[in-house]
Formats: structure tokens, sequence, C-alpha cells
């Protein structure tokens, strides 16, 4: 908002400069009222002009980080999200004092002009009114005041007849050329931008030149002298009404007497207004390119390996993104933009950051224990990040292509939130999303042989797993009691590995990781079951799911599309490759079926946003069936 307000200011600056220097004394009086009248609205609006032939190829990066916090709900790992984003305000109600004074000033301004307009109303209601020249006449009693406002002319009755004469002569003009238009249209210009100075001189310049055309006109119709003596000898106080058009100002009847004598300015004089082009052309390369300066000489995000370099508590340089592995990531230097990754004590971690749209690993970072990184210069896209936990990362070349590991393995995860680095355009410029994650391995998932840690680590990983199993157990035996109570099973969760069978679901079309969708699956106590997710339109498998029994799945990122479920109970799971393609059955099938309702994955948008549906279904086999 600042920045637009004081685009105004510079925008009516050099138009006010421009009349100024070059057209301020010319006689093209209708040419300057035209200048003038539409050069302060003109500049409201160019601040939100662009013109594509005159953008900049390249873009600006405003450096405003916005960094945006995740929360992954995992048995696994902890996802911290004490963050901050940087144009978030505090939780309370805060006032903007800005906008206060700013609303206050255009009240002020409102009600003065409403006292404007409440005055002449008072004059209208105390005067005699007569008609002559068909315009209204109001008589002004004991007054020597003479001024008009849109068909109406004001006048006092201490005037002589010949004075009377012409200053009607004189306010006939303004009413028909339609002065009070010009001067409402100021007023309300005030009203909205009381602060800006150069508004009141605006209307002062359209005021005297209003006077110039009345003047040019009248004086063909009087007697010159006699003209240019009544405003001379005039010593008459004038109303305090801006918007009126006075006959006896008297600040103004110097510069009338001497545009009265001036001869008229040549046609050539025109040609003048031509420099509005070059004026017009400036301020619209800037409106147009001020969102652009260039950073690179390149468009593309630059393909280049890079090796970055932290240090761990033992101020052992290491690197954090090996060019081995990164070898061909892709790095945009025009976006300042981060993802910071702080890892717990409990393991290593190798992150992946994957753009979902072509599934292609952009970043590779090996991050140690109790180590902070940064992953910068992330190009535009929307991603995931795989996490492995383990021990003793090593590095392997395999024809040439370069693996990271690590001897022990300890846990793979992959991202099930997405992390969106695609920048926002505001009016203040471009905001550039970041992102802060905090990641760790629970304690209970090391080994009691950890052949790094001290003594006292292991004492106090035992300690926590022992008080978090504690814990685990009541929690655990709480729900078994409730259960037994109501005769109810507890479904035991089941990791994506070995719920969805990589050899059934390794097609990446099936998954659609925009989405954040889900087909909650809970198996019964009587049965393994397998689900196969089928798309009624192609009648194609988009997945397939083998739960044991008293399991329960998340399939997640499922394509939008209707389907059905083909369900196949049984137990001793078997896996067949036919022409290459994976299938899963049972050697002992007990009973086959079809599901009998529709699950419709498609998006709904609606005027509150974008709704993704998502289901919970829960199967088992009946007991006389089994």
């Amino acid at each position: 908002m600042l920045h637009y307000l004081l685009q105004i200011l510079i925008f009516q600056s050099l138009f006010l400069l421009v009349y100024d220097v070059f057209h301020k004394k010319d006689t093209f009086f209708n040419w300057n009222r035209l200048y003038l009248i539409v050069t302060p609205f003109l500049s409201l609006i160019l601040p939100f002009i662009e013109l594509d032939f005159l953008t900049s190829s390249s873009t600006e990066i405003v450096v405003t980080n916005i960094e945006l916090s995740i929360i992954v709900p995992t048995e696994k790992i902890i996802f911290n999200t004490n963050v901050t984003r940087t144009d978030a305000g505090t939780n309370g109600i805060q006032i903007n004092w800005w906008i206060v004074t700013y609303l206050a000033g255009v009240l002020l301004s409102f009600i003065n002009l409403l006292l404007k307009f409440h005055k002449l109303h008072i004059l209208r209601n105390v005067s005699h009114i007569s008609k002559s020249f068909n315009q209204k006449i109001v008589i002004l009693p004991n007054s020597m005041h003479a001024f008009s406002f849109w068909n109406t002319i004001f006048i006092g009755d201490s005037l002589t007849e010949e004075e009377k004469q012409h200053i009607i002569s004189h306010e006939l003009v303004h009413v028909n050329h339609k002065h009070t238009i010009d001067q409402i249209g100021i007023e309300l210009l005030k009203i909205l931008l009381w602060w800006n100075p150069l508004v009141y001189i605006y209307q002062a310049r359209i005021t005297l030149l209003h006077e110039y055309i009345a003047d040019a006109i009248t004086i063909h119709k009087v007697n010159q002298k006699n003209y240019i003596e009544q405003l001379l000898n005039s010593a008459f106080q004038t109303e305090k009404i801006t918007f009126i058009n006075q006959f006896f100002n008297q600040s103004l009847i110097k510069k009338r007497i001497f545009m009265l004598q001036k001869s008229q300015s040549k046609s050539i004089a025109k040609f003048k207004y031509l420099l509005l082009i070059p004026v017009l052309t400036g301020i619209l390369t800037y409106t147009s390119c001020k969102d652009g300066s260039s950073i690179n000489e390149s468009n593309e995000p630059k393909t280049i390996p890079v090796t970055e370099v932290s240090f761990n508590n033992d101020k052992k340089a290491v690197s954090n993104q090996p060019a081995c592995l990164n070898k061909g990531s892709k790095y945009d230097y025009k976006l300042d933009n981060y993802l910071k990754i702080e890892n717990g004590k409990n393991a290593d971690i190798i992150t992946k950051l994957i753009l979902l749209e072509t599934n292609e690993i952009v970043r590779t970072a090996v991050i140690y224990k109790n180590q902070t990184h940064y992953v910068r210069n992330i190009p535009e896209g929307i991603y995931r990040l795989d996490v492995t936990y383990g021990e003793n990362y090593i590095e392997k070349q395999t024809d040439g292509i370069c693996n990271g590991s690590f001897q022990k393995e300890i846990l793979f995860e992959t991202g099930e939130d997405i992390l969106d680095f695609a920048t926002i355009i505001t009016d203040q410029g471009k905001n550039v999303p970041s992102y802060s994650l905090s990641l760790d391995l629970l304690p209970e998932e090391l080994r009691e042989n950890h052949d790094h840690s001290t003594s006292d680590e292991i004492a106090s990983a035992k300690q926590e797993a022992a008080q978090k199993k504690a814990m685990d157990i009541a929690q655990k035996m709480a729900k078994e009691k409730t259960a037994e109570k109501n005769d109810i099973a507890i479904p035991t969760r089941i990791s994506k590995e070995k719920a969805e069978p990589n050899c059934a679901n390794s097609d990446a079309s099936k998954f659609n990781m925009k989405l954040d969708n889900y087909l909650k699956i809970t198996n019964g106590k009587n049965s393994e079951v397998i689900v196969d997710i089928v798309n009624l339109e192609t009648l194609e498998s988009v997945r397939t799911i083998h739960l044991p029994k008293d399991a329960q799945h998340y399939v997640r990122n499922i394509p939008e599309a209707t389907y059905n479920l083909e369900i196949v109970y049984g137990t001793d799971l078997k896996k067949t490759n036919t022409d290459g393609n994976c299938k899963l059955s049972f050697d002992n099938k007990i009973v086959e079926e079809s599901g009998k309702e529709k699950l419709d994955f498609n998006i709904v948008k609606s005027p509150s946003g974008i709704n993704v549906p998502s289901y919970a279904i829960t199967l088992d086999v009946l007991d006389q069936i089994k």
C-alpha cells in the first residue's frame, strides 16, 4: 500500500513538472484543462499497468522468506513445528495505525466537503432566486460576492449593473463549460489523497485555468478596458469554498490580467504535448519492469554439481550434499529459498528431495546426528522428502552411478506431506516459501548394541525407551480392556512397504502425490485380505494392498477417479509374475467379492475451497464362511 501511494506521488510530481515547465504559460487553455484533469487520475491507475513487451525477461527476487511448518503424523519420525512465518503477526489483534490515520483523514475530508455543500445550501435559502440567460441567478443580500456552482450563478446585490453584466457573462462560461465537474472531481481526489500536497496544487492550477478560459471568452463580449479595470478595482472578500468558481479571487487577479494581455501561443507550441510520450513510456517501463531485475543471465535453473560443507559438533568439516550423489542436481540461484533440516541425536539420515511431477530426485543430503543443514536454491515446484535413518554412511560407484547408503539401515520413511516451493506473487513483490523441519528417530528404534554410543548415551536411550514402553503398555492395556469389554480387536498399523508390495505397485502413474487423500482399510481377526482398488472407467487396478489379520493401513495419494474394491480373503500369500506383471493371491482362498459401494475420489471445488474426499472401510470374513 505504501509503495502504491509513493508511486502516485512520484507520477503526479512528474506530470506537474512537465505542465509548469512547458505548458503553464501557453494559451491553449482547453488542452491544458484536459491535461490537468486526466493526469492526476491517470496516476492512480498507472501503477497497475504492466505491458508484456516492456517486462524484463528475468525475475527479481524480493527476499521475503515464508517459513511454513510441516506436521507429519507418524510413529517413526518427529516433525517439530516450532517455526515462524516472517510475514505473520502475533496472536493478538494488531491495529494498523497507518490505516487508522488514513481512514480518519478520509472521514474528516468527507465531512469538510459536506460542510461546504451545507454552506452553499444556506446561502441559497437566504437569498432571492431569479432567472437570467436561462440560468438560475441567486441574489445574495448585502453582498459583493460573485461565483458560480453547477448551473447556478451567485451574485451580490451591492454590485453595479455594469459589474453584474460582466460577472454574469464571465460566470456563464463556467456554467456552460461544466467547470464544476472538474472541481468536484478534484474534491473527491482530495478525500482519497488528503495527505498528498500535489492534489491541492492541481486544484489551484485548474482553478486558475478556469478563470483564463472564462476571461478569454468574456473579453470578446464586453469592453476589455472596463473589464480589466473592474478586476483591478476589486477588493472584495470571497467565499472560502474551494470548488466554486469565484469572479473576485484576489490571489488570481494579477495572473488573469497578465494572461488577458498575452498574445496567443503559436500552433507549433502544441507539439510540446508530445513530451507526454517519453514521460508515459518511462512510467510504463517502470511499472512493467519493477518486478524484474536480472540476477542471472538465464531464466533456467542451472545444473551444477555442488558440494555444500557444514560442521558437526566436533567442528569437523562434513559434506552434507556430496557431489557424487548430486551430480546433475538442479539449482535455481534466482531463488533464495531453503529447506532447513535439523537432525536429532539418535541416527544419521539421508534425505532425498523429490519433485512430485517427474518423481525426480532434485537434491540428496546426508545429515549427521545433532546437525542442522540448509538445502538452498531449490527450483520452483512441489516436492516430498524421503528419509532413511541409519549408521555408517558409505558411497559406492556401480557402472558409473553413485549410490549412498548406510551399512546399518534402521528405518526408511516416504514423506507424505507436500512441500510447495512455488513463489507467491503479492502487491509487494514475490514471497519465497521456505520450510523448517526437525527429524529424529525415537530411542526405541535403536538397537541395544549401538557401536558408536557411549555407555551414558545407551543408558539414557534405554531409560527413555523404557519410559515410553511403559506408557505404551499402559495405553495398550487400557485399549485391550476396553476392547474385551466391547469384544473389539485392536488393529495393528502396517507400514506402506508391507501393505503395498512394490512388485504390484511399482507404476508411478498410480500415485498422485499432489493429492493428500486416503483410503483407510481395517481388516478383522478372521482372515488375511487382498484388496485391489479398480478404476471403474479403465477397469485397471491402481493399487494392490495385502493386510494380515487385525491390521490397518492408509492407502494415500490416490489419483482422481471413481473406484470399486475387489476383495479376496484367504491365507498363505503368494506372488506370481506373468509376462512381467506381478499378482498377489492366496494358496488358501476363502472367499472373493466385489465391493458394492463406489468410491469417488474426484476433488470437489466449492466457494470455500477444494474438498479432497477420503474413505474408511472395515473388512472381515464371517465366521460361518471361514
